[in-house]
């Protein structure tokens, strides 16, 4: 203890204190006012993160076997006609079938999550439940990667997107967006439907148009016509080939990917016909944590999953047009 006295000049009282002992400065001794009047919120908050949306626009199949590596389809095209014959009927035409098998691979994947002893301890104290949110994390990192294969699929596991198909028709727009009228617009949508139709026969006609987020918003907005109220894509919901035909509301939906997945990294739209017999993505395994496992002061909780890209059965459903 070491004492020392002072006098006040202005009072001449003298005060005697311990120069051992911290004196509180007035920014100290506010923080601590500030301290105690500060309210932790019940509410914990999270980092907002885009949706995970390839299942509403994929068919996704989850029967297989969860062992498969790969998975394998027939399909067959079928020559075939009748015509007038001879009556000897040595001229009859001959029909036949040719069949070929696919093969769509199927990846294995899988990630982590894991704590510490002492970050469960700190975690019931902070009101933070680290176990699930750890675990929500390592779902929605599995969710990211499935959404990536789903749109782009992997090229180094010969697997193909929803967006880059090779077998998929793909054509180039002659409509400039930022110059051309409501109608070109309208007409330039509906061709590429018309295009699906028209090359496979009448077979497909396309109930989805998946187009570039900012090519959305211009046509959500922007006028059909000067001093109307109905935008371009009001009129084109109610004037489309799929609607004509069908009666039917057909499902335009705005992508980000689709902002870069042109030939040239630029604009594409997507038309298809959305029907699990023509595209399709296998989930054998979705996404699941398995028994947590100690190793020391540390809790892992191993995951996996497994999938594949987007494969078309029939290509003919679909078709790209890249936007200028």
């Amino acid at each position: 203890m070491h004492l020392v006295t002072v006098k006040d000049s202005m009072t001449g009282e003298s005060y005697t204190y311990d120069a051992d002992m911290p004196i509180n400065s007035a920014d100290s001794g506010l923080a601590f006012y500030i301290s105690q009047l500060t309210n932790l919120e019940a509410k914990i908050y999270e980092a907002k993160y885009r949706n995970i949306i390839y299942p509403e626009l994929v068919p996704v199949d989850t029967s297989d076997p969860e062992w498969i590596d790969s998975v394998s389809y027939i399909s067959y095209d079928a020559v075939t006609m009748g015509k007038f014959i001879a009556a000897n009927g040595k001229d009859l035409p001959q029909s036949d079938i040719d069949a070929n098998i696919t093969t769509v691979p199927v990846g294995y994947a899988g990630n982590s999550y894991g704590y510490t002893v002492e970050e469960l301890r700190k975690s019931q104290q902070m009101r933070i439940p680290l176990d699930a949110a750890k675990a929500s994390s390592a779902f929605r990192g599995a969710q990211e990667h499935a959404q990536k294969v789903a749109f782009f699929g992997d090229a180094s596991r010969n697997m193909a997107g929803l967006l880059n198909n090779a077998n998929l028709a793909l054509d180039n727009s002659t409509v400039d967006w930022d110059t051309g009228t409501g109608q070109d617009i309208v007409d330039d949508m509906n061709g590429v439907l018309i295009k699906v139709w028209n090359n496979s026969a009448n077979v497909h006609i396309p109930d989805t148009l998946l187009i570039p987020s900012a090519r959305y918003a211009q046509i959500s907005s922007q006028r059909m016509d000067t001093g109307t109220d109905t935008t371009v894509l009001e009129f084109f919901k109610a004037n489309n080939l799929f609607t004509s035909t069908t009666g039917q509301q057909i499902t335009v939906k705005p992508l980000l990917e689709l902002e870069t997945a042109g030939a040239t990294a630029g604009q594409r739209m997507v038309a298809y016909e959305k029907l699990p017999d023509n595209l399709f993505m296998k989930q054998p395994i979705p996404w699941r944590a398995l028994a947590p496992q100690p190793q020391g002061l540390r809790i892992e909780v191993p995951c996996e999953y497994k999938l594949s890209g987007v494969s078309w059965r029939y290509p003919g459903s679909a078709a790209y047009r890249d936007l200028i």
